[in-house]
């Protein structure tokens, strides 16, 4: 026996079996149990609980990142749960809620950890299957993000669950229940197709709204219910059906083109002032009520009928100096062509 072993030696320099401090390089299964916020350093701690030695202990731990650069960087939070008191959770990880990590010694002090990344809680049946249509998928805070063997992404807003306060109770030693979702808030989803095509839609479970970006087609279709907008980049057109139609222009509002188009059964026009030019062809009886002033030749085919004053002067042959020929009487006192002629009702119809 020496003089040595009569020594304490320090077990951070003399490691043995049984030394709680030995150096420990071993890759662990946790849950998380808590996060916490150090003031001093701004920065996140977390507690998790890990088996060593047939024994749970909690590891101080940090997070692991994709990007730890100044400008390139990755945040986020994991979910820690609430003990309680009858200690049903120790040991059985299907119970209880906290998130399944992959730890990791840092320098082999078991006092500092690095939560090295994440597994599948046992809790939770895995979603993509065998068959490997399903390439990748993610859910986080309820937003959920999948995509196929396609390349097809889909990200849809699924919303917190509805029942997330059963997973804040403390575990009772019961299957987690899954998750349900309010799909009259959630289902939204935005996605590219295998085309290159994209869509947003509401999802609604009643007149959805969705718009849906045709790459190899060339269109635009926004659709809400059963309203339509079509924008076709070939044919350089809008296409729109609905029920009404509104315009509301405070100032100007402007219409040039080559060829219009009305096919109405009735059309309602209110104005202080409208102007015309140009050739005015119509078929059809027209019904004028109030005070029509004309300046020019006036070729009528078929019945005209105006109630209200009628100014009938202009043209090589109005309409006075034609009746009074034509009964063969002269002026005969009759007002001048230029005069205002008060008729109560004129009808004439071409011969």
């Amino acid at each position: 026996m020496s003089d040595d072993d009569y020594i304490i030696k320090d077990s951070s320099l003399w490691q043995t079996a049984g030394s709680y401090m030995s150096a420990d390089y071993a890759i662990r299964i946790g849950i998380v149990r808590e996060h916490v916020f150090i003031e001093e350093t701004q920065d996140t701690r977390y507690v998790v609980e890990v088996w060593k030695n047939n024994r749970i202990y909690a590891m101080t731990c940090i997070r692991t990142a994709r990007f730890g650069g100044v400008y390139n960087y990755e945040e986020y939070n994991l979910c820690g749960f609430d003990p309680g008191e009858d200690n049903v959770s120790l040991g059985n990880y299907t119970v209880v809620p906290g998130d399944m990590v992959i730890v990791a010694a840092s320098g082999g002090s078991s006092r500092e950890g690095i939560i090295l990344g994440s597994i599948n809680h046992p809790a939770r049946d895995q979603i993509l299957p065998a068959t490997g249509d399903q390439a990748y998928v993610s859910e986080f805070n309820g937003v959920q993000t999948s995509i196929n063997k396609f390349g097809e992404q889909v990200t849809m807003f699924k919303g917190l669950p509805t029942n997330l306060s059963e997973l804040s109770n403390p575990p009772t030693g019961k299957p987690i229940p899954p998750a349900e979702y309010d799909n009259e808030v959630g289902s939204t989803y935005t996605a590219f197709d295998s085309t290159g095509s994209y869509t947003i839609s509401d999802n609604a479970t009643s007149n959805p709204q969705t718009i849906f970006v045709n790459k190899p087609g060339g269109q635009i279709v926004i659709a809400s219910g059963n309203t339509k907008l079509i924008i076709d980049k070939a044919t350089e057109s809008y296409g729109i059906v609905n029920k009404n139609t509104t315009f509301d222009s405070a100032d100007t509002w402007n219409l040039t083109t080559t060829t219009t188009n009305i096919d109405s059964k009735d059309i309602n026009v209110t104005a202080t002032n409208i102007t015309t030019k140009g050739e005015w062809a119509m078929e059809g009886n027209m019904d004028i009520k109030g005070n029509i002033t004309q300046t020019g030749n006036n070729d009528i085919t078929g019945n005209f009928t105006t109630t209200g004053l009628t100014d009938l002067a202009g043209g090589a042959n109005p309409l006075v100096y034609d009746i009074a020929l034509t009964i063969g009487i002269g002026n005969l006192g009759l007002p001048v062509i230029s005069s205002h002629i008060f008729l109560k009702t004129v009808k004439t119809k071409a011969t």
